[in-house]
């Protein structure tokens, strides 16, 4: 195992990495020094919006680079990504810096006033990790950056940076708790104190960044789609107009994620699978008389019917709500209805783990109930969000 032991150790062991891997090194250490960027009360939620934005491009680079680099202007002030990766070059070439702190990266004209971000070195990893992700070609000198090393070594010691960044490099490419099994250190536990006072101050506002946040911490990152959805989706208005407006934004883009999800989880159970498949209760084939009746079989047709027209208004670029909720109630009541025949005909508790299977030309539907509720509960949640 390669032991990175100081800043220098970790450049080396970068420049012998892809381009992948090294966007993916920065990210993590980007969202380690991200609490101490935040500062105090007051906080100065436009700009702490503007540096999550940069960390979720990150993130999205770190598993997807031309998806990163397609995502809306870097600054809210519209500096471009070409420019971007420029002036970082720019800063490095005229300071002889390893450690460039390029604002113009991050905020453009935009400065934030003095003491609304509490220390330069958390704004400083990020733009390093942005500047990776969104560059347009491999080049030397980014391994100069050391990945965010020096940060985390100024903010929580170089024995804590050391450990961090040997760990990394022992796993590459994957996602386990951002401070290992031996959690992150007290010497930061002011930051992160701070960073839950800010999440807190609102959670309709920043209840999405929170789970986000918490999620990468916690080495169980949220669906990189999502991710990817929230990065391509919004404008550059979008972000422009403030953090209110993106977190009602990004509730419409998770509502129909879910949905869609639900719909692909739900779908490998509506091809009729061969009857010698072992399908149902723990493993075995249907019993022997469970036919379905004129009534539950007419159930069955229009449950998948108010399927495919969820699915459909799912794909539409403006999906009409009252077709929506009309395919919802259909889908509900045809559920209910069917639930209550199984309930007649077989002494089962409904829980999830049970799939029925049920008689279809050539073999059986396999029904899940904890799938088709998902979807319920998730088509409920997206009608909401349906201008």
């Amino acid at each position: 195992m390669f032991e990175i032991v100081d800043d220098q150790a970790c450049r080396s062991w970068l420049s012998q990495q892809d381009r992948q891997t090294r966007v993916w090194f920065a990210a993590r250490m980007a969202l380690r020094a991200f609490p101490a960027a935040i500062g105090e009360v007051p906080f100065d939620q436009r700009n702490s919006l503007r540096l999550l934005h940069h960390l979720l491009i990150a993130t999205v680079g770190s598993f997807d680079l031309h998806a990163a680099r397609k995502a809306p202007s870097l600054a809210f002030g519209g500096i471009t990504a070409q420019a971007s990766i420029q002036g970082v070059h720019n800063n490095q070439l005229i300071f002889q810096s390893t450690h460039p702190s390029d604002w113009k990266a991050l905020y453009d004209d935009e400065l934030p006033e003095k003491g609304t971000l509490r220390r330069e070195v958390g704004e400083n990893a990020i733009c390093n990790a942005i500047s990776w992700a969104i560059g347009f070609r491999e080049v030397d000198h980014t391994v100069e950056f050391g990945g965010g090393y020096w940060e985390l070594a100024w903010l929580a010691g170089a024995e804590e940076a050391s450990r961090i960044a040997t760990s990394d490099a022992a796993s590459p490419n994957v996602w386990p708790p951002l401070w290992g099994v031996e959690g992150r250190p007290n010497s930061i536990s002011s930051d992160y104190s701070n960073l839950d006072d800010f999440f807190e101050s609102d959670r309709k506002t920043w209840g999405f960044w929170l789970r986000w946040f918490k999620a990468f911490h916690d080495g169980e990152p949220m669906p990189w789609e999502l991710s990817r959805l929230i990065a391509s989706t919004l404008s550059n208005d979008d972000w422009k107009e403030g953090p209110e407006h993106v977190a009602r934004e990004i509730e419409k883009i998770e509502a129909l994620f879910g949905v869609r999800h639900s719909l692909s989880e739900l779908s490998r159970y509506r091809s009729p699978a061969l009857s010698e498949n072992r399908l149902g209760i723990g493993g075995n084939n249907p019993p022997e008389g469970l036919q379905l009746s004129t009534s539950s079989q007419e159930s069955l047709t229009i449950l998948w019917a108010a399927v495919d027209e969820i699915a459909e208004q799912s794909e539409t670029e403006r999906p009409d709500r009252s077709l929506v909720r009309a395919a919802l109630k259909k889908l509900t009541e045809a559920w209910k209805r069917f639930i209550s025949w199984v309930g007649k005909k077989m002494d089962l508790a409904v829980d999830t783990i049970i799939k029925w299977s049920i008689p279809a030309t050539g073999g059986y539907y396999a029904l899940n109930p904890t799938k088709i509720q998902a979807l319920i509960d998730a088509v409920k949640t997206w009608i909401e969000t349906i201008p």
